[in-house]
């Protein structure tokens, strides 16, 4: 804010590139409190949803654009609006487009935030100049291309036949002159390619076969002049848009080699003549297709930043989670100052290692074995319990929103969503979160797990970053990643020894790291804990073996944590007595009553939450007893957390049967912290228990009274005269 009321950016725009469209929205929102123009920007194919068109996107006729790129034409004036010879052609729905609509606030704004993917396409004429280039979490992903593994090009397609290289003017006439360079060095490296072994293409083949940097980028600039001006205008019809297409494309069998394709590929070999070594982001492979087998090469390289979105004036990169080897090959000159490590007294982080988190333990492939199933049923099982206890030890700590945020990766978060997560708590899965700010008052957080890339991905991340073949993984020939010690810094002093995984290759590793510790130490940045007080502290419990740069206060295993079957059947909000009733009410759990009944034997909690025993289910917890109907039942005891059953007599009812007879002794509050007497905190606790319990007895009453009512009315009916016969 400062540097934009100094003037010293003389008018020009800040452009802040962030992960994801919901962040700007964030960031924008934040710009507009503090008084700045501020607006996002969206590429065509964003969503731009309505009350009425919840799946609009921001161009409603996306497959111009499509078509557009197709053939390496400008979008703007090949599908938007264009004005030739004083006519002005615009799109059917030029006036209606969110991608057009957008340009306004774009014009004003000072700052503008937008997607790190935008950065690697052209900057739309309407944004100006560009005083300072914000670069926000993470950045590098976005410029990685061909890493789906079909960014192919077929040898046959790169096979020197004169109809595959003419080129064209400008004006659409054939320029003889590129059209023989491009063949002379077409022909060069076809040599090379009809006898090299499969692999990144040798350097040493390359420059042997007499190809220097200059041929090869004036080949790359070549390869785009083969692609004839098809005359796309705005407005076109679709049909004569595709027939406009096809008469400048090859025909579907001819082999082709796509000119954007050719041209990556003409870079990434004048890189590694110039830099001595050789082309990994070229890798010579076979391909199955429906014909068979086909020679091809797989591409993949890492695109530039553009100079229309200020990449080449002053850049400013913040990352939390900054690893300088995933940077330098896209900012070459950057500075990187020196870490901040910040101090966080009021966060208490757990570490339980050994937990079934992964999301092949919680939600396994479909045609998994049985017995695999059954087990991730009881552990999802276990988890939601272990989520269920800590959001009631959390209840009505946080000042607004959800107390717990859980994370965790997407199958396993969409499994546990399906047995039910605590209205207190909400869920969020990895890669869906860095920079949001909406959990900063969570009063917990709970991380299931880790994002792990196999070593075969960071190592095509690796090979598309620096264009170099990265080093192998294991020398015996072992497909995963090597073990080393790694230490979890406790917060009493001392370290616990831990095994983790590690890549050899630098930037293989740090790619590694970025997306499994890395996304960790995102994830717990949400809950902001360097921003916590004495009033707002912050609990972290990471189920999780990886070793994260935070000090841990209690380290514990999964045995020490899993929850009892009790745990599981008090983390529903109630806790039976009875044998007969808890196989009756928790079948899942207790499949007869001989199993309740030697479980009631050796019954327990966990040492992991002592704070939510059985016998204190939370501040709101009451005693009742209740007898089922028929003959030689006995009355049993059960507790109810009343704020998770509001209403026992009817969860009784509809689990047992119908009962013959029902009481509410009272309540049982769980002790008050001694540190805290007479607190905010616990006097909301006291209140909102105390509501719960005159909710339930009036619920109570109003049962008991229509009970009443209904026998009363079933006595009238009886007592009626039966009409006479007709």
């Amino acid at each position: 804010m400062a540097l934009l009321q100094s003037g010293a950016l003389r008018g020009r725009t800040v452009v802040i590139g962030v992960p994801r469209h919901d962040l700007a929205e964030e960031q924008r929102a934040a710009f507009d409190l503090l008084g700045i123009e501020a607006c996002v920007w969206k590429g065509r194919n964003a969503p731009d949803p309505r009350p009425d068109e919840p799946d609009r996107l921001m161009c409603l006729d996306p497959s111009a654009p499509f078509d557009a790129m197709e053939v390496e034409r400008v979008v703007e004036t090949a599908s938007c609006k264009v004005t030739r010879n004083g006519a002005t052609r615009k799109c059917a729905f030029f006036h209606q487009c969110g991608y057009q609509a957008q340009k306004g606030p774009l014009r004003r704004a000072e700052v503008v935030i937008t997607a790190h993917d935008t950065l690697f396409h052209q900057a739309p004429r309407e944004l100006g100049g560009v005083g300072l280039l914000v670069l926000d979490e993470s950045f590098w992903a976005a410029g990685l291309r061909g890493m789906d593994g079909k960014a192919l090009l077929t040898l046959d397609g790169l096979r020197p036949h004169l109809g595959t290289v003419l080129c064209w003017t400008a004006r659409n006439r054939e320029d003889w002159d590129a059209t023989a360079d491009l063949h002379a060095v077409r022909e060069t490296l076809w040599k090379v390619l009809a006898t090299a072994p499969n692999g990144p293409l040798s350097v040493e083949a390359l420059r042997a076969a007499g190809l220097t940097p200059t041929i090869c980028r004036d080949a790359a600039g070549n390869e785009h002049r083969r692609l004839r001006n098809p005359g796309l205008l705005p407005g076109m019809d679709p049909a004569e848009r595709r027939r406009r297409i096809a008469a400048v494309l090859p025909k579907e069998d001819e082999p082709w080699a796509p000119p954007g394709r050719a041209a990556a590929m003409w870079a990434l070999i004048a890189e590694a003549l110039e830099t001595d070594h050789d082309v990994a982001g070229a890798v010579l492979c076979d391909v199955m297709t429906k014909n068979g087998t086909v020679r091809s090469l797989r591409l993949r390289w890492r695109a530039g930043l553009r100079k229309s979105w200020g990449a080449e004036g002053p850049v400013l990169h913040l990352d939390a989670t900054l690893r300088p080897e995933l940077v330098t090959p896209f900012l070459p000159d950057i500075a990187i100052a020196d870490a901040v490590r910040a101090r966080e007294p009021h966060v208490r982080v757990r570490q339980v290692l050994g937990a079934p988190t992964s999301a092949k333990a919680l939600s396994p492939d479909a045609g998994a074995p049985a017995r695999d199933q059954a087990a991730a049923v009881r552990r999802r099982r276990e988890i939601a319990t272990l989520i269920a206890l800590r959001a009631r030890a959390l209840r009505g700590r946080a000042r607004s929103g959800k107390d717990l945020l859980v994370i965790g990766q997407k199958a396993a978060v969409d499994a546990l969503r399906t047995l039910g997560l605590p209205r207190n708590s909400e869920a969020v899965h990895f890669n869906a979160l860095s920079g949001l700010d909406r959990w900063r008052e969570v009063a917990g957080m709970m991380v299931l797990g880790r994002t792990l890339p196999a070593p075969v991905t960071v190592e095509a991340l690796a090979a598309a970053l620096t264009n170099r073949s990265p080093v192998a993984c294991n020398s015996d020939g072992a497909w995963w990643y090597g073990r080393v010690e790694r230490r979890i810094a406790l917060a009493a002093g001392g370290v616990h020894a831990v095994a983790g995984e590690q890549h050899p290759d630098p930037t293989a590793e740090a790619a590694r790291w970025s997306i499994c510790e890395g996304e960790l130490v995102q994830a717990i940045g949400r809950g902001r804990g360097v921003n916590r007080t004495a009033e707002t502290p912050l609990e972290i419990d990471l189920l999780t073996d990886v070793v994260l740069p935070v000090d841990v206060h209690e380290v514990l295993t999964w045995e020490e944590v899993r929850p009892t079957d009790h745990d599981i059947m008090g983390s529903t909000g109630v806790v039976l007595e009875n044998a007969a009733d808890m196989a009756k009410a928790f079948p899942e759990v207790w499949p007869t009553r001989d199993a309740a009944k030697k479980q009631n034997q050796r019954r327990g909690t966990n040492c992991y939450y002592r704070d939510s025993s059985n016998s204190r289910l939370s501040p709101s917890s009451a005693v009742v007893t209740y007898r089922p109907a028929g003959a030689g039942q006995k009355d049993r005891r059960a507790r109810f957390d009343l704020t998770l059953i509001p209403d026992p007599r009817a969860w009784l009812d509809a689990h047992l049967g119908q009962l013959a007879h029902f009481e509410m002794l009272g309540a049982e509050t769980s002790e008050v912290d001694p540190a805290s007497p007479g607190s905010a905190s616990e006097l909301l606790i006291r209140l909102t228990a105390l509501g719960a319990r005159l909710d339930a007895a009036i619920q109570q009453r109003i049962a008991a009274d229509r009970a009443r009512l209904a026998t009363l009315s079933a006595r009238l009916d009886a007592a009626k005269p039966i009409p006479a016969a007709a």
